[in-house]
């Protein structure tokens, strides 16, 4: 309250003493008012100091009080305690005896209770005993009603499967009985037909070809109406003309023919022709007779079976022809006929291959289907080749099965059929690992062992065993199934079919209720391959189906060396094809295979190049086609075309060549604007020449072409540890393993004309001074020291051959230049078909120089490493050599012995990609 009163005057003497600060003091201020203020506030002041004193005595008085007030309070509850003890005192002997009284009744209480809970404990025990009987005979009872129970379910299952093999007997037997009546209601039909057809080609008048050398060999019956002067004519069709003969998959196993002739009358029978052709191989695939329509397009026809009793050794082809065409035989996938009835179930089984079941439940579809079925098989030995040749796309592929081509009508079946297809058994993964299966999978392969660290193995030995335990299939395996259109070759993955193994590990189950055309069951690993990779590798296992590895082979009669013989056949008949060529006395001693990959029935070309042809070469080529079953054969006598060229080589070269035609995507500017001069790129497919293969003739020249070898000096050299001293000049040829050696400079020197060989040493850097030094030495001998001189001048990276050529082209010897590059490119290819030995002898001399260099000894694991030596390898040379140089030699010649593409220009690029230039330049001018 004082400091309330204390506010007021203690505000405005601080508002004026603010007022004063911010303005200046003025002779008009008003003095009284600050004394006013000042004298109200020390009246305040005295006012509060006045309240505080009464305050405060107030408060000493109050703390008296309170002081007595707790004296007053200290002695009452003292009272009262003491008047408590005193009251408790005098009740406490009633309570006491009361006490005794409730004691005496509690003891009598409990002897009760005791006697009572003895009496319940007795009665609980009879009540538990009595339970227990109840329940023993409870659960003798439902046993024995289970038991009753379980006996009358295995009664009823068991007559239940008894009516359903009794039904399915019925069934069976129904249908075996069904089948065999109708197979013999076929056999009457076919056999009444075959009675019927032979009775009514009875009075047919047969007219043999088969010894007439001037046309093919066949059989042609005619009818009786057809005048029996009638002329036929069977020639050889042309090769041109079969170029749509083969579909896919399809073989030729007979001479294409063309018949010629007239009918007489238009109502004329058919004549009936008759084509001998060779054994089919395998129950997978027919024969059928293929003519050619007039629009070029080749046809199949019925064809049957025949024979005739003067050529039993033949087999036969018979059609019905009412025409002049062009026939042929031809080897096709064996297709089945599956007829589908509404009404009823079915089971098929193929005739090409008896694992391939077709079962269907009744009213599986609207109407009645008719199927065409053809099985091409995928053998054990083709999808091993194909895995080794596709190692990387097949990772991951087990194993797969036959492709299934079905033709059929577009409809939708209202239930699902079940196909049974076989797969084959691959008892190694594509990896070479072997498919274990449980505990086997935690020993690691030999191969791994050292790769792998102790504790990865016990890692994957701790992950089987976790398997194992959890059940998950060791083998890690898929099935899937892949379709494909009918003119597609893309290939799907069926997600909504669930492939089963059937009771053997070789065949697969599943239900289908939607048919695709094409179709192949894939066994894979769960994470490889990827199903992109999947439908690639597929894709590529088709094309390589329809794909035959052919040898090419070029041979000369031994006893005529003018006369070769050209052969293109299969790669499984280049065993009888040497048979036959030997027998024949051609020789193997120059001989030329090649291998190559074609299509069945591709058109090909045989050509002739070079300096030797054919002695009757007036047309440019000579068509032919591949045909698995029919070799082609060529022999010809061969010349030459110049004698002069090539005369620094006893023989003369040519070659031969297979051409095919091609579709290539080309670029083709096409104008849309004239004025503005704009152009707009479009692709299209031209069809073009491609050379396939190319072999070398060499046709051995006389004696007298041949010109002798001079020597003048010997060829002898000292070895002094890894570095070789050379005795006498001639040796650089020696070791050079080139082609530019003494005798090659004195044929060069013999063939230059007065001052020839002066203007060549001038191109090829030798100077003046020095070529009338060489004259003036040599005399008659100039032209070959010339070379010598500039052959020992010139550096050793630089490519010596090369520089010799460009000199003999420039003084205008295109001859000697053109022998001298033949004879290069007869050295390169000699080192690519040379035998072990004579490469090691060819390539010693760049091995030595590779040696002689230091740095490559000191880095000689780089260079075995870029010509892709393994690890393994450069660790076992290591331990086996002591010196750098024995081991870069050791390393050059293992490479030498596993490439068998391995010549000189590879070494002297993996030298250059190593920056040894020099040495690569040097290398490469010994080829």
């Amino acid at each position: 309250m004082a400091l309330a009163v204390l506010d007021k005057p203690l505000n405005d003497l601080r508002r004026e003493i603010t007022n004063l600060r911010q303005e200046n003091i003025s002779r008009e201020y008003d003095t009284n008012k600050l004394s006013t203020i000042l004298s109200r506030s020390k009246d305040s002041l005295k006012e509060a100091e006045t309240s505080q004193q009464q305050l405060l005595h107030q408060l000493q008085q109050f703390e008296i009080s309170l002081v007595e007030i707790n004296q007053v309070l200290r002695a009452n509850s003292e009272q009262k305690a003491q008047l408590d003890q005193r009251q408790q005192s005098d009740n406490s002997v009633e309570i006491r005896a009361k006490l005794m009284e409730l004691n005496a009744e509690a003891l009598e209480c409990r002897a009760a209770a005791v006697q009572l809970q003895q009496q319940a404990q007795i009665a609980l025990a009879k009540a538990a005993e009595l339970e227990k009987r109840a329940k023993e005979e409870l659960v003798q009872q439902e046993l024995e009603r289970k038991r009753k129970q379980e006996e009358l379910e295995r009664i009823r299952i068991e007559n239940e499967r008894r009516a359903q093999l009794e039904e399915k007997q019925r069934l069976k037997e129904l249908e075996i009985q069904k089948q065999k009546e109708q197979d013999r209601l076929t056999a009457a039909a076919v056999a009444k037909a075959q009675q019927q057809m032979e009775e009514d080609y009875s009075n047919y008048i047969i007219r043999d070809f088969m010894r007439d050398e001037r046309s093919p060999q066949c059989f042609v019956r005619l009818p009786p109406t057809l005048s029996s002067s009638t002329t036929f004519h069977v020639t050889f069709l042309n090769v041109v003309q079969t170029e749509n003969l083969l579909d896919n998959q399809e073989e030729l196993v007979s001479t294409p023919v063309q018949i010629e002739y007239e009918p007489t009358r238009d109502d004329q029978k058919p004549i009936l022709f008759s084509i001998p052709y060779v054994v089919k191989r395998s129950i997978h695939r027919e024969n059928v007779i293929k003519i050619r329509q007039p629009n070029g397009i080749w046809l199949s026809v019925e064809s049957n079976e025949s024979s005739f009793d003067a050529y039993k050794e033949k087999r036969f082809m018979e059609c019905k022809l009412t025409h002049s065409t062009a026939c042929a035989v031809v080897s096709r996938l064996r297709i089945d006929t599956v007829l589908i009835n509404q009404q009823s179930s079915g089971r098929f089984v193929s005739s090409a291959d008896p694992r391939i079941i077709l079962q269907w439940p009744k009213n599986v579809s609207q109407t009645n289907l008719r199927l065409n079925l053809r099985v091409q098989p995928v053998e054990q030995s083709v999808f091993t080749q194909f895995s080794d040749n596709f190692s990387q796309e097949c990772q991951g592929l087990i194993a797969v099965g036959p492709i299934i081509d079905l033709d059929c009508d577009d409809v939708t079946l209202l239930k699902p059929m079940q196909f049974k297809l076989p797969i084959l058994v691959q008892t190694k993964k594509n990896d070479g690992t072997l498919r274990s299966t449980g505990m086997d999978s935690t020993i690691p392969q030999r191969t791994n062992t050292s790769q792998l660290s102790q504790q990865e193995l016990i890692l994957q030995q701790q992950q089987s065993i976790f398997k194992s335990m959890l059940g998950e299939e060791s083998s890690n395996e898929r099935l899937l199934l892949l379709y494909s259109g009918r003119n597609e070759n893309t290939w799907h993955i069926d997600t909504n079919v669930s492939i089963f193994d059937a009771k053997t590990h070789d065949m697969v189950a599943m239900d289908m209720q939607c048919l695709h055309p094409r179709m192949v069951v894939a066994r894979c690993d769960k994470q490889l391959p990827t199903n992109k990779q999947l439908q690639t590798v597929i894709n590529l296992l088709e094309q390589s189906l329809s794909q035959r590895t052919v040898s090419c082979v070029l041979r000369r009669r031994a006893s005529t060396p003018n006369e070769i013989c050209f052969v293109c056949c299969s790669s499984q008949r280049i065993n009888i094809i040497d048979d036959e060529l030997q027998q024949e006395n051609y020789t193997m001693d120059s001989e030329q295979v090649k291998e190559l990959t074609l299509q069945e029935g591709q058109l090909l070309e045989l050509r002739f190049r070079g300096n030797v042809l054919p002695v009757d070469y007036h047309q440019q080529s000579y068509p032919f086609a591949f045909n698995t079953q029919f070799p082609f054969y060529h022999t010809t006598d061969v010349c030459q075309t110049d004698k002069y060229s090539q005369h620094f080589s006893p023989y003369f070269y040519g070659f031969v060549q297979i051409f095919s035609k091609q579709k290539v995507l080309r670029t083709v500017p096409k104008e849309t604007d004239k004025k503005k001069q704009q152009t707009e790129v479009k692709q299209e497919w031209h069809e073009v020449d491609v050379c396939l293969v190319e072999l070398p003739i060499r046709l051995p020249k006389s004696h007298e072409e041949t010109r002798p070898i001079s020597a003048k000096t010997s060829t002898t050299f000292v070895a002094e540890g890894t570095e070789f001293v050379f005795s006498t000049f001639s040796q650089i040829f020696h070791t050079s393993i080139g082609i530019l050696t003494p005798a090659l400079f004195r044929d060069i020197a013999a063939n230059l004309h007065g001052d020839e060989w002066r203007t060549l040493g001038r191109r090829l850097g030798i100077t003046r001074i020095r070529i009338e030094a060489i004259e003036h030495d040599h005399r008659d001998e100039a032209a070959y020291y010339m070379l010598v001189t500039w052959f020992k001048r010139v550096s050793r990276s630089a490519d010596k051959v090369v520089l010799l050529i460009n000199g003999l082209a420039n003084i205008n010897r295109w001859d000697l230049a053109q022998d001298l590059q033949a004879i290069r490119d007869e050295r390169r290819q000699a080192q690519k078909t040379s035998s072990k030995d004579e490469q090691l002898a060819l390539f010693r001399a760049p091995f030595n120089r590779i040696c002689q260099r230091e740095g490559c000894t000191t880095r000689w694991k780089e260079i075995a490493r870029a010509l892709d030596l393994t690890n393994d390898d450069i660790q076992h040379i290591e331990e086996s050599c002591l010196s750098r140089e024995e081991r870069c030699l050791r390393s050059l010649e293992l490479w030498l012995s596993r490439n068998n593409q391995a010549d000189i220009l590879t070494l002297a690029r993996t030298l250059r990609s190593l920056s040894f230039k020099s040495l690569a330049r040097e290398i490469d001018s010994m080829a």
